[in-house]
């Protein structure tokens, strides 16, 4: 699956990322946990092909990914400020990355659908994501991660927008998702 070997990454001339190394099984689980500011978000923007790593490798399945753009790497990427599309309601968000892939649009529907029930705003489909709260928000850049079905799922910071009750929720939720499709996942958090 993942192999992250050795990552070397620079920030304002100062070293931010010195060495990382770990690697990742189907169905696993990580946690990135660390202050605000220790390269966190930036590994995940490696790993995910939007920035390149000064010395290092990143492998999935023992094929190096240096030359593979960002689009074809198969990966979700849930952003912690949700980096959603204005022009486009909560249901185009959800399934901007299922058009992507060129899904038959009957099978687009079915996935939106499912995953509007999943972050329980099945009422929200046709509504502009400019007129959500932030939690709501947070809760649309979820399904959007979760829809394509990634081989990779990294959320960074993914629910930190949400009251306590609606976190633990949806952390249960996703753990479950997970668990069933066996997605490996990494998870950043600085709680």
């Amino acid at each position: 699956m993942l192999h992250v070997i050795d990552i070397h990454k620079s920030y304002e001339g100062a070293p931010l990322l010195n060495g990382v190394s770990f690697a990742l099984d189907q169905g696993e689980l990580i946690a990135l946990l660390g202050p605000s500011g220790s390269g966190k978000s930036t590994l995940l923007r490696l790993i995910a092909g939007l920035e390149i790593p000064e010395a290092g490798q990143v492998l999935w399945d023992a094929a190096d990914l240096s030359g593979v753009p960002t689009h074809q790497r198969g990966f979700g990427l849930m952003f912690q400020d949700y980096a959603l599309f204005p022009h486009r309601s909560v249901s185009g968000n959800i399934a901007f990355g299922l058009e992507m892939q060129h899904e038959p649009s009957d099978l687009v529907d079915q996935k939106v659908s499912q995953a509007l029930r999943s972050i329980h705003m099945e009422a929200f489909g046709g509504r502009p994501v400019t007129e959500l709260s932030g939690g709501e928000q947070q809760r649309v850049a979820l399904a959007r991660a979760l829809a394509p079905n990634p081989r990779l799922l990294m959320l960074d910071e993914p629910l930190g927008a949400l009251d306590h009750a609606l976190r633990v929720e949806l952390i249960r939720e996703l753990r479950q998702t997970l668990r069933t499709s066996a997605t490996p996942a990494i998870y950043v958090t600085h709680d």
